[in-house]
């Protein structure tokens, strides 16, 4: 019903709302990833970042997670036997076909539901996923789950963020797959504008923007890890 399409873009308003304003953030509070300390921290039973309680935490919405646990689970991550830079899950399109409805109604919440979770165990940061959670529990008014699904949200969120402004190759967001990049543009307010490339020998990419209050033409990724994950096996597409 047009009624729920209403709601549901309200909801998007919200969320790039609740966003830090000014993505554009003061340089000295950026803090790129430490990939071999994190390895070395997240892989030590007795360090506070072992990953295992990290990601416990995580499935769990723990709230007590602090800005730097988070860190410490999306970039290490990259470090456990689960991770996979690809991101080529059959459940993307049954999950945006559902999405794309003119009207979605409470017969549609059990498939969402269904198609997030499955996409949720493929990568547990999956912010479409995450995203697709939060609209049903809204419109179930079910404001226990929706608030539990948020706070994960806001910790992928949180740790790409915190890792850059975007505006260039120097102050680029890392991202541990390339299907984050395009995750994270609604909440900074930007559209996909069509481009998509990769530069060479800085294991960084752009994407372009379309038309938007600030002017900015394109966000940077660094994309380290799904570099590296490729070229040790030989190569591929990322």
């Amino acid at each position: 019903m047009k009624t729920d399409m209403n709601k549901i873009t309200l909801l998007f308003t919200l969320f790039i709302l609740t966003m830090p304003q000014g993505y554009a953030q003061d340089e000295e509070f950026f803090e790129a990833p430490d990939y071999r300390l994190i390895e070395r921290t997240v892989s030590e039973p007795t360090s506070s970042y072992y990953y295992p309680r990290l990601l416990e935490k995580y499935l769990n919405s723990d709230a007590t997670m602090t800005p730097e646990e988070g860190r410490h689970l999306y970039f290490g991550y990259v470090f456990q036997p689960d991770y996979l830079p690809s991101d080529t899950s059959r459940y993307n399109r049954l999950l945006a076909d559902v999405l794309s409805s003119p009207s979605i109604s409470p017969t549609d919440y059990t498939q969402i539901l269904q198609y997030s979770d499955a996409l949720l165990k493929e990568d547990p940061f999956n912010l479409r996923a995450l995203n697709a959670r939060m609209l049903v529990y809204a419109q179930q008014n079910d404001a226990e789950a929706y608030k539990a699904i948020a706070r994960k949200r806001r910790i992928v969120q949180d740790a790409i963020v915190g890792t850059g402004d975007g505006m260039s190759e120097k102050t680029a967001f890392y991202v541990i797959k390339v299907a984050h990049e395009y995750d994270i543009l609604p909440f900074l307010g930007f559209t996909f504008g069509g481009e998509d490339k990769i530069l060479k020998g800085n294991k960084v990419n752009y994407l372009s923007l379309g038309k938007n209050r600030f002017g900015v033409e394109r966000v940077y990724f660094n994309i380290k890890p799904v570099f590296e994950h490729v070229s040790a096996r030989g190569g591929g597409k990322l």
